[in-house]
């Protein structure tokens, strides 16, 4: 019996899970929001808070605390996490008690009708719309770029054409 079980299974074996949840908290931690399932997503936000803890036991204990640097190193699966979770969210979360992490429902995924959801830090919202807007912005420069491009080759095209049909008939 299954009493009184801290945590879901997830419906695969010990060491996946752990990798799984590893992997999504490095991810968040990373790129700030994340989609997954609801079920993981729930799950991972238990790792999230203690690696946030972590990174505010740094910054409380004067001149850091290696012990702290030294079990998030051990957790997450990259470097690029480990800063940020030091360098910025670290500094971000020191006056938040708990609930670094928001999850908003999207809905049932077309495959396999799992419910996915959306897990983002919280106070990073207006990042993340800012990246996606910048995005956006410079993919409509790079296609405003490669059709005036394509204008500009299109006639030559044509009087090539135009000369090798000159060269054919003469």
């Amino acid at each position: 019996m299954r009493h009184l079980k801290a945590g879901k299974r997830l419906g695969v074996v010990t060491s996946h899970r752990k990798a799984m949840i590893r992997n999504l908290v490095t991810s968040l931690l990373e790129h700030g929001q994340i989609r997954t399932t609801v079920t993981r997503a729930k799950e991972m936000r238990r790792m999230t808070d203690r690696m946030i803890g972590l990174a505010k036991r740094n910054l409380a204990t004067e001149g850091g605390d290696l012990h702290a640097k030294r079990q998030a190193m051990a957790f997450l699966n990259n470097k690029e996490a480990y800063h940020k979770l030091f360098d910025q969210y670290g500094e971000l979360f020191k006056d938040r008690n708990g609930g670094y992490t928001r999850i908003y429902k999207l809905g049932n995924r077309l495959g396999d009708n799992a419910q996915v959801a959306l897990i983002q830090l919280v106070g990073l919202e207006g990042e993340a719309v800012a990246k996606k807007a910048a995005k956006s912005e410079t993919i409509k420069e790079v296609k405003g770029e490669l059709q005036a491009s394509q204008k500009e080759a299109a006639p030559k095209k044509a009087s090539t054409k135009k000369a090798k049909a000159e060269t054919a008939e003469a």
